[in-house]
């Protein structure tokens, strides 16, 4: 359960069924009401960063899980490194366009960047 790739109204779901969580009781961990997990399942953009961290707290698990804080976070980081931008997007380029998928991803064990190429492993 290191991270889930997709959107995260079924992450959500999918980690508070994974730990046997009911809203109910997320909601008192959070301080959100249970309506607003309601609104949640059926949005469908993501919440906002830091309602994502509360949850993420609340369940007990890294924020990093869900897809939405994980994109948010690399797009800070390359805002404010944008020397790399270049390489990040060559490298996420050469990755699709070699059919590396991220069952190919797993099979292989994780994929090891070697900074200043465009080489993975």
């Amino acid at each position: 359960m290191k991270y889930s790739n997709k959107p995260f109204p079924k992450a959500l779901k999918e980690i508070m069924e994974k730990k046997d969580i009911v809203h109910r009781k997320l909601a008192a961990k959070t301080n959100f009401s249970f309506s607003y997990f309601c609104v949640l399942k059926k949005r469908k953009k993501h919440p906002p960063i830091e309602t994502i961290k509360k949850i993420a707290s609340g369940l007990g698990i890294p924020s990093e899980y869900f897809l939405e804080y994980r994109i948010d976070k690399l797009i800070k980081l390359l805002m404010d490194n944008p020397a790399v931008t270049d390489y990040v997007f060559d490298f996420a380029t050469e990755l699709v366009n070699n059919g590396n998928s991220r069952v190919t991803d797993k099979e292989k064990g994780g994929l090891k960047y070697y900074p200043g190429t465009s080489e993975a492993t």
